[in-house]
């Protein structure tokens, strides 16, 4: 049997995310695709499934513990909210991980988001992993990463790209294999 795909030293990642709706994703895989060939970009694309906006994220680990699924499930079952818009207006590079072992830094191309809605959701939903003994990041830069690649790209405008939130979920990334499992889903309500 062949050798698996290398994979990183913490290969379990688990975090908080909000997905677009299969139409959105779709809709925004086909402006990423346009926007790479407009911009001759090389790189790797994020298929449909996998584009998300990270909310919080909650660790990396050697393998996935169900003490840590558990109190992720908890917090993610104490935040409530109304369903809210995302809208995204920009597109740029972020500077990525520094170059290792030869390797040329990989720069995500990220739509922005924006909204007060976004905020208080990372917020909330930090509040409530602190409060179930989980470690929570203060920093957010709401984005959809859509690409990888080497070239740095300006932040422009585009055609705004919009959908409901109606829902976010606690996502298992199988590192190095491209693989999300979602754990849990919890519905906005209103």
């Amino acid at each position: 049997m062949p050798p698996g795909p290398e994979r990183p030293k913490l290969p379990e990642r688990l975090f908080f995310c909000l997905f677009p709706d299969t139409q959105t994703a779709i809709y925004t895989r086909g402006f990423a695709e346009r926007f790479v060939c407009e911009n001759r970009l090389q790189g790797t694309l994020l298929q449909a499934p996998r584009l998300h906006i990270s909310l919080q994220h909650v660790g990396d680990y050697g393998y996935l513990r169900t003490k840590f699924v558990y109190a992720a499930r908890q917090a993610g079952k104490a935040v409530s909210m109304h369903p809210f818009e995302v809208v995204f207006r920009f597109v740029k590079s972020f500077e990525g991980a520094p170059s290792i072992n030869g390797r040329r830094r990989r720069r995500p191309l990220v739509l922005l988001g924006e909204g007060e809605a976004l905020s208080e959701l990372h917020k909330s939903l930090g509040a409530a992993m602190e409060k179930n003994g989980l470690r929570a990041a203060k920093l957010f830069t709401p984005h959809m990463t859509l690409f990888y690649g080497l070239k740095p790209v300006p932040m422009q405008a585009i055609e705004p790209i919009r959908f409901v939130a109606r829902e976010f979920a606690l996502v298992h990334s199988e590192r190095g294999l491209t693989r999300y499992n979602v754990i849990d889903r919890w519905s906005f309500q209103g």
